[in-house]
């Protein structure tokens, strides 16, 4: 029998085909927009941006294409006055953590909606978590207003996505997974859509990262990102405390979470029996060492040390991870954290 617990799930709609973009500007509307401004990130996310924007028509409020990843102070200060200086209404969020993030940021702050267009496998999306670094440190926290009303997932728009940005998001996606079946506010249905998301990417992933033109695992992709981003709700605990940490210091978010979590997950099993055997079943083996695999399978950087980590930071990180006393499934003190910093080095 599970123990107590509350399950809250706040409501999204979330639509889902190919070729799903087309239908931005019906989703705006149903959610009364009618100056709504498209954020995403420089290069690539301008094209995606720009298509939005003419797909919206007169309910566009322009594109502001100066995501970055982390949100830095900085530039959650120029997307809140680009939101207020274009009489904004809403917000359309085109592309992967980065946009998401920042429009997370004004959403929080300016009490916007937003309708999301997610092209990685994060699961930023389907989350009420917003993040914001400033200088070597990066603070999160929950608040239901950056929580996307509407979700656009439209496979078809991850086609070209690079096998290791695919392979980096979808790690990231697979760590919320695997945090969301120790974390004290876990529940039943939370634990099944974990485990579920796990197998989907277990699957599907490896076929992403050999044929990138693959639909129907891009598809499955998506819906486990979905899925992934859900599991959320439940809270986070030592991976991506220990992320967000090293985010702070301009380490890149999901290659960072793809990292270390094969060492984090290890860490974590030993006092996680339930954890210990989904992951089993999902992943058709022990969970670290098929994590630790699939890392090895893809073509993104293996240690913190190809991703620019400087060692001497070592301290200063286990220090401020010790600090947020986390208990679940087993403490981490400033001395477990050395070490799995050490491992992931």
């Amino acid at each position: 029998m599970p123990g107590s617990f509350v399950h809250d799930l706040p409501s999204q709609r979330v639509v889902f085909a190919p070729g799903a973009l087309v239908r931005v500007a019906e989703e705006a509307e149903r959610l009364g927009l009618a100056r709504a401004l498209v954020i995403a990130t420089p290069g690539s996310g301008v094209r995606l941006g720009k298509r939005i924007v003419e797909n919206l028509a007169g309910r566009a409020a322009g594109l502001h294409a100066q995501a970055v990843m982390h949100v830095p102070k900085p530039v959650a200060d120029a997307g809140l006055a680009a939101a207020r200086e274009a009489k904004a209404d809403g917000l359309v969020a085109a592309g992967g953590g980065a946009a998401i993030g920042l429009a997370k940021i004004i959403a929080r702050d300016l009490g916007l909606p937003i309708l999301a267009v997610p092209t990685t496998y994060s699961g930023s999306e389907a989350t009420a978590i917003w993040g914001l670094s400033d200088g070597e440190r990066k603070f999160t926290g929950k608040d239901m207003r950056v929580l996307p009303r509407t979700i656009v997932y439209d496979p078809e728009l991850t086609l070209a996505l690079p096998a290791a940005t695919s392979a980096a998001s979808a790690m990231n996606a697979i760590a919320h997974c695997v945090e969301g079946l120790w974390v004290p506010d876990r529940t039943p249905f939370l634990a099944a859509l974990a485990t579920d998301a796990t197998r989907r990417f277990g699957i599907y992933l490896p076929r992403v990262i050999a044929a990138g033109t693959d639909l129907e695992a891009r598809g499955e992709c998506l819906v486990a990102a979905w899925l992934a981003g859900t599991v959320l709700t439940a809270g986070t605990a030592l991976q991506h405390k220990l992320a967000h940490v090293l985010g702070g210091l301009g380490l890149p978010h999901a290659e960072t979470h793809a990292i270390i979590l094969p060492h984090v997950t290890r860490f974590n099993l030993a006092a996680a029996a339930d954890a210990r055997a989904r992951l089993a079943d999902a992943l058709g083996g022990d969970g670290a060492d098929r994590l630790a695999a699939m890392l090895r399978g893809f073509p993104i950087p293996q240690k913190l040390s190809e991703v620019g980590f400087d060692r001497g930071k070592i301290d200063f990180v286990a220090d401020e991870v010790a600090a947020m006393a986390i208990k679940m499934p087993r403490p981490a003190s400033a001395e477990d954290v050395r070490g799995l910093l050490a491992a992931a080095y």
